[in-house]
């Protein structure tokens, strides 16, 4: 079968670098340090990309399209989510508009097809050649010794908490601690796709009014949480016009209104797209508004920090989990949304996710507190569940790592070695910073 140009092409042609010199639509040329990774969040095609041009070194996004006329076409000029876009790569150039975003800066464009003179055939079989390796760290033949890699990654994942711990610091010497602590948590349930609006939506909504809701006033502190998301039916383009006949949004929505609350976030404020159906933010608030439920009688901060000083030794995170998990419970343990109902039941805060905060914000939170509080034994329980804690589920950028470092999926890692997997990309791999990198220098 003849090979079509495709966006799949296009992308596996960029990932594996097989147009070694390129330059773009105004001349300029182009040097390609790092061709990113696959994105699978809505705004681009590739993530973090490194190039340099005219002596400049540029890291950002990269957009893939058919044609350069797809740019306009699916409006990405009107579009702020492809803002850091840096560079637009197609195969036709057929557009006389230059690739403008929506805060009005001009990227440059690569047509590719300027500089293919294989057959398109060849370089289809090419593309999708499994022998070809992609893109791996060059300093990991420094480490064939598993153990040595074993100790860096773990130096990693101290440096990490760490850092995590002073941004806890930080943020406690200006804020209540409880509220820290709750704007930490909603971040957390964002995933990457809703970090920054669930940290919003706390900065709005702040603790101490979700908890002036007694413990079963869950109908009061949904409508403030979904309503201030700006997130109920009648807020949101695709329901608004459209008649829900579901008693728990109607609920909702009578709550809401006698509230009265102005000045709230916008639907287009959150990422629907390749967000699985467990994972959309209306879930994860919602499971937001049990978790407040269960702690409201001392209050999140108090039982989440006698979570961690009550940890029984040997089993410390699988305590920390439970006290985190939320079954699906009423309406939504068989919905995702308004009136559209899941094939089965789900948690709204399952197991994998209970460990990811628990890492995340817990432990390292509980660490900054226990300096505020002086509670210097906080500290070490926090620190040495942390470095306890067993290996948790992997996501796009600690598989993403396992690759670079050519290690294997069925390796056997704790929790603090693939934060430290991440640490490294955010800090070395993300800016190229290969020189001062722990893999590298091997700095343990």
């Amino acid at each position: 079968m003849k090979a079509q140009v495709t966006e799949k092409l296009i992308t596996s042609i960029w990932q594996r670098r097989l147009v070694p010199k390129l330059s773009t639509d105004t001349g300029e040329q182009i040097q390609v340090v790092h061709p990113g990774r696959i994105s699978n969040v809505r705004g681009c095609d590739f993530r973090d990309v490194v190039f340099v041009i005219n002596g400049k070194t540029i890291t950002g996004d990269i957009e893939v399209h058919v044609k350069s006329s797809q740019w306009q076409g699916h409006g990405h000029h009107l579009d702020p989510k492809y803002n850091n876009i840096a560079l637009h790569i197609v195969w036709w150039h057929d557009s006389q508009v230059p690739t403008l975003l929506q805060n009005g800066k001009v990227i440059p464009t690569i047509c590719l097809s300027s500089f293919i003179k294989s057959p398109l055939d060849e370089l289809d079989s090419q593309a999708n050649s499994y022998g070809q390796p992609l893109t791996s760290c060059q300093e990991v033949s420094h480490h064939s010794n598993t153990d040595g890699l074993s100790k860096l990654l773990t130096a990693g994942g101290e440096e990490r908490f760490t850092a995590k711990t002073s941004s806890f610091r930080k943020a406690l010497s200006e804020d209540d601690a409880g509220q820290v602590l709750y704007r930490g948590i909603a971040r957390a349930l964002g995933y990457t796709h809703n970090a920054a609006p669930c940290e919003e939506l706390a900065n709005r909504l702040p603790l101490d009014i979700l908890e002036e809701a007694g413990p079963g006033d869950n109908c009061t502190r949904q409508a403030l949480i979904l309503g201030t998301a700006g997130l109920l039916p009648s807020q949101r383009h695709r329901l608004r016009n459209r008649p829900v006949e579901d008693r728990e949004a109607n609920k909702l929505e009578r709550t809401w209104q006698a509230i009265g609350i102005t000045g709230t976030m916008k639907e287009v404020d959150w990422c629907f797209f390749r967000v699985r159906p467990d994972n959309f933010p209306i879930r994860r608030l919602i499971a937001l508004s049990y978790l407040i439920a269960r702690y409201n009688k001392s209050g999140l901060l108090q039982e989440i920090v006698r979570l961690v000083k009550e940890a029984p030794p040997g089993a410390e995170h699988r305590w920390l989990e439970n006290g985190l998990i939320i079954a699906g419970q009423g309406y939504w343990e068989s919905h995702f949304d308004f009136s559209i109902a899941m094939n089965r039941n789900s948690a709204l805060l399952g197991r994998e996710k209970a460990a990811v905060i628990a890492i995340n914000t817990i432990l390292p939170f509980a660490c900054a507190w226990s300096e505020v509080a002086d509670e210097p034994q906080l500290q070490k329980r926090a620190t040495e569940i942390y470095r306890r804690y067993p290996k948790t589920g992997d996501n796009e950028l600690t598989r993403y790592m396992m690759q670079q470092l050519r290690l294997k999926l069925d390796v056997r890692l704790s929790a603090c070695q693939q934060q430290g997997l991440i640490h490294i990309f955010k800090t070395y791999c993300h800016r190229r910073n290969c020189a001062e990198c722990l893999v590298a220098t091997n700095r343990c």
